[in-house]
This record gives C-alpha cells, structure tokens and sequence, in this order.
C-alpha cells in the first residue's frame, strides 16, 4: 500500500536534483537569517553578525547564479558591512 522507504527517499533525491542551486542558496539564506534573529533576540550579537553575513553570502550566490554568473575564487563580500553590528 505504501512505498518502501527505499523508494521514497529515491523519490526525494530525485525531487532534490531537480531544484536548481540558486534556489537552494535562497533556502539556505533563509536558514541563515532565522538564526540571526534567533541570536539578535538574545543579545549574541556576534553570532548574529556572522549569520547576517552567511545570508549576504547566500543571496549574492543566489543571485550570481540565477543570471548565470559563475563564482569567482576567494571571498567576494566583506564579513560585515560598514557600521553593523
């Protein structure tokens, strides 16, 4: 009645190749800024910053992607913009 479990994660690594990686990028820009709120809540404002910066990563990977752009070597934005926290 139900597929096996083989099957069904075959199906969702069928499902997960199938979606292009920019789109992966924004999910993980998601991610990150979920945890900077998280971590701006509680007064972690390190750890916040370095989330803010994981997502500014991960929008500019999303975005390069989407037009087609391919990555150049070496870090491409800075930690942290100019007067954040």
């Amino acid at each position: 009645m139900f597929p096996s479990s083989s099957t069904v994660d075959e199906m969702a690594n069928d499902l997960l190749d199938k979606i292009p990686a920019w789109l992966k990028s924004l999910w993980d820009m998601e991610n990150e800024l979920r945890s900077a709120a998280r971590n701006g809540l509680i007064l972690r404002k390190d750890e916040a910053s370095a989330h803010l910066a994981e997502a500014r990563r991960h929008l500019e990977k999303a975005m390069n992607e989407a037009k087609g752009i391919k990555p150049a070597n070496g870090p491409q934005t800075p930690l942290r913009k100019e007067g954040e926290i």
